[in-house]
């Protein structure tokens, strides 16, 4: 009879489990929760009717646990408010083996709700941006033709007109009556006008689009610098453009959170801000190096390009301790080309390095100020005099570009990157840092980030046993429904689903609270403990309920 009446119970709650998963999925879904997750500015027709295809999947994982929980708490509810329990109870039968169904559903639902969340969702939602990431040249497109601009980083483009062509083995987006703009932290650096520009992508190594764009009949205008270049035709070196989605730790897989704690720096944002600070570095090496150079026996700086040479010396040299920029004065400059010679002459030069543009390495600047003269070979006679001049760029020294890429991740960060204590936030300071000797501005850089990486450890154990903990939550949480079921078995059957309810929100509230503990230095222990400390709660009350008053 036993056997009988937890088939009964079963196949009820089988029943009423199922229509409202598909119920709530169908909400869910076609009301635009999960819809709204996905991150695209502009879609076509047919990645949308490709999207709506993997909605009703991720919604299911997110609506289980409360189909779920109201199929508890109704069955078990429904069948104490007929006096099924009493009659049971009457003929001798176990109670508590009559939750056997219910504890069949947490497991089945404890077991679904790990994979959903570790794998599912995460996996998923990477395949919904791979959809849209496979016609990256129409989705380019269509914002050009919608929105009229298109960004990505620090370049905007605009163009007249945009049409695409494809073949086996690529997909070409061309412009015509292009405009391009580069941002430097939101401040335009440069802008220019080409003819024609094509933009390759390609399937790349790693399965991110690789992206090689060639621009012709250039024309770009340095603003830093007011220094206007014309150029028949300019390329770019093949570009992997990066998943958005696996720069966001929640939208990890459990793997790949596992990985990225090891080797945080391999992480996308991480990754950027290790560039950033590498390229803080570079520039620091420079200048300490241009300093030695014009204060050492021979007290002359040469940088040369292909075609140019320069050769600096001054008579008063000083490094700025905070940020590592040389202050130069009364500076002798002779700039020699193509057979020609100018001698320069003025009361303060400056020295300033910009990252390179496509190809192009890191170019050193050189400014002229105060009483400014200078004499050239074409015409020695005369002298000139201008306010102040620009000079062409020329590349930074190989060799010192070179000792940057000689400091491993370890020298830049201070500690080892996979040990990402709490604690060592606490001893981050410019005393006690270990410092590479290049200014408190890029020990401060090196500061925020290796706070950046541990931060990141940080955030990702906190999401690893949040995660953990809401799958293990569905074990105590049905089975605490089916009782309170059965004990307020008075009143409408909606009265249980929200009595029951209650824990389970009770449950999520502790646990979102324990991961924010937990993403956070001086409490990063206690937030691990309390959000299993929601788990152990409801355990301890499904003791008590199942215990003390379900005999009753």
């Amino acid at each position: 009879m036993l056997g009988t009446l937890q088939l009964y119970i079963t196949r009820e709650l089988v029943k009423t489990f199922v229509l409202t998963a598909i119920g709530l999925t169908l909400v869910f879904s076609l009301c635009g929760g999960v819809f709204n997750m996905i991150e695209a500015e502009v879609l076509t027709a047919v990645q949308i009717a490709k999207i709506l295809g993997f909605i009703l999947p991720i919604a299911t994982t997110l609506t289980l646990p409360v189909s779920s929980l109201f199929a508890c708490a109704i069955v078990y509810g429904r069948f104490a408010s007929d006096n099924e329990i009493d009659a049971c109870k009457a003929s001798g039968v176990n109670i508590h083996r009559l939750l056997a169904p219910a504890v069949g559903l947490s497991v089945f639902t404890a077991v679904f709700t790990f994979v959903a969340i570790n794998f599912v969702i995460p996996r998923f939602a990477t395949r919904l941006e791979a959809i849209i990431r496979q016609d990256i040249q129409k989705v380019a497109m269509q914002a050009l033709s919608s929105k009229g601009h298109l960004r990505w980083g620090p370049y905007v483009v605009y163009a007249r007109s945009c049409t695409t062509s494809e073949d086996s083995a690529s997909k070409v987006l061309n412009l015509v009556g292009a405009a391009f703009l580069i941002m430097e932290k939101d401040n335009l650096s440069s802008c220019g006008t080409a003819e024609q520009v094509a933009v390759d992508f390609s399937a790349g190594k790693d399965g991110n689009p690789a992206v090689r764009a060639s621009m012709y009949g250039v024309r770009r205008m340095d603003l830093e610098r007011n220094q206007l270049d014309e150029l028949n035709a300019q390329s770019f070196k093949t570009m992997s453009l990066p998943s958005k989605i696996e720069q966001k730790p929640k939208l990890l897989d459990l793997w790949q959170l596992l990985y990225y704690r090891k080797h945080p720096t391999e992480f996308v944002e991480v990754q950027d801000r290790m560039f950033r600070t590498r390229e803080q570095v570079r520039k620091a090496l420079f200048y300490r190096y241009a300093v030695e150079q014009l204060t050492g026996d021979e007290k002359v700086l040469q940088l040369k390009s292909d075609r140019r040479r320069l050769t600096i010396q001054a008579k008063r040299v000083v490094l700025d301790r905070i940020d590592s920029v040389p202050t130069i004065d009364n500076a002798t400059v002779v700039e020699e080309w193509d057979g020609r010679r100018r001698d320069y002459v003025a009361d303060r030069c400056s020295i300033r390095v910009k990252r390179g543009f496509g190809d192009e390495p890191d170019m050193v600047h050189v400014k002229l100020q105060g009483n400014v003269s200078f004499v050239d070979s074409l015409d020695p006679t005369k002298k000139n005099e201008p306010k102040e001049i620009d000079l062409e760029d020329v590349p930074v020294p190989a060799h010192v570009a070179k000792k940057e890429k000689q400091l491993s991740d370890v020298d830049l960060l201070g500690f080892q990157p996979s040990e990402f204590q709490a604690s060592l936030l606490e001893d981050f300071s410019i005393e006690d840092f270990p410092s590479l000797g290049l200014g408190e501005r890029i020990d401060d850089a090196r500061i925020s980030t290796a706070r950046d990486v541990i931060k990141l450890g940080l955030e990702i154990t906190g999401i690893v046993h949040s995660r953990l903990a809401f799958s293990a939550g569905s074990l105590v949480t049905l089975v605490l429904a089916a009782g309170l079921a059965i004990v307020f078995r008075g009143g409408q059957l909606l009265t249980a689903f929200v009595i029951s309810f209650i824990p389970g929100m009770l449950l999520v509230v502790i646990n979102i609270m324990g991961r924010q503990l937990a993403e956070n230095a001086n409490t990063a222990l206690l937030g691990v403990m309390v959000i299993w400390a929601g788990i152990a709660l409801l355990a301890v009350t499904d003791g008590v309920v199942l215990v003390r008053y379900l005999r009753r």
